[in-house]
Formats: structure tokens, sequence, C-alpha cells
């Protein structure tokens, strides 16, 4: 038995309705435009957002790096079951401006048992290292600073030179 000859017509159905269902490999410069406005579109967008996440990180570094007065804990020492002394490092970028620090004593589960709020006169050097000790309600194992700041709070007085902690 012979197979029958596949006419050139049914064969062409086949290209034609490949053409259809997958698109012509052959584009129009008309038909491409289209998806090369879109491809520049996201491209640029995705540009601008670079450049704002470049933007908030360079301004976050920048206010991080101009705290005027930051603190950081240096040691912990247990004078008794209800005392406890908090060594700290003070940095100030203007030593002749007044600020306070606020530090904390904290208990095994990290929960905070005695704070102490320091007052820093103006004057004095960049760096300075202080100790604190704070009356404690439960046995202290560590210590830590909460903040600091130049803006002084009404109850606290600036003018006073530091003798010990309020």
């Amino acid at each position: 038995m012979a197979k029958p000859a596949s006419s050139p017509k049914s064969r062409g159905e086949r290209t034609g309705s490949s053409r259809t269902r997958y698109g012509s490999t052959a584009a129009t410069p008309a038909d491409a435009a289209p998806s090369r406005t879109v491809g520049k579109i996201i491209a640029v967008v995705s540009v601008l957002f670079l450049v704002l996440i470049l933007v908030f990180v360079g301004r976050y570094i920048t206010q991080r790096r101009a705290e005027p007065i930051s603190a950081s804990l240096v040691a912990h020492e247990r004078i008794d079951d209800t005392t406890s002394r908090v060594w700290f490092d003070v940095s100030r970028n203007d030593p002749d401006v007044p600020g306070y620090c606020i530090i904390t004593s904290l208990n095994y589960e990290r929960a905070e048992i005695g704070r102490r709020d320091v007052v820093l006169p103006g004057g004095g050097e960049e760096q300075t290292r202080m100790y604190v000790d704070i009356p404690v309600r439960d046995i202290p194992v560590s210590g830590g600073v909460y903040g600091c700041s130049t803006t002084i709070p009404s109850f606290l007085d600036a003018g006073e030179e530091y003798v010990e902690a309020r």
C-alpha cells in the first residue's frame, strides 16, 4: 500500500497555524517597539529604585555619625545584692554641651531591675569613662546603656558638677 502524499496545502496550514499560535519569528520594527519600550521603562524604574535606596542608606549613615553623644557599656560589678556598679564610656562630639545618659542594671532574665539618669555637665573630654552605683530590687548580673541625649529633661539639673548619679 502506498502512503498518501501530503499536499503542500496541508503543510502550509500547519505552518500557518504555528505562526498564529507562536507568533512570527521575523518581527517587524513596529511590533518590536512596545516590548523595547517596556524594557526601557523597567530599566529606568530599577535604576531610580537603586538610587533611592542609596540615598536612604547614605542619610541613615550620616545621621548615625551625627549623634552628639553616645555611651557604651564597659563592665558591670556587683557590689552587693542591692547595689550594682556599671562602668560605661561616654563619647561626645562637643564636650561643652551638657547631656545625660540612662544606665540600667539587669537580672538573669535580662529584665531591668534598676536605672539611673547620669547628668554630664558641659566641659571635660570627648571620651570619658564613668561609673554609677545603681540600687536594685533583684540580684544584678549585668548592666546596660539605655541611651543618651543632649536634651536634658526638666527634672535633671545640668548645672551641677557630676558627683554621683541622681
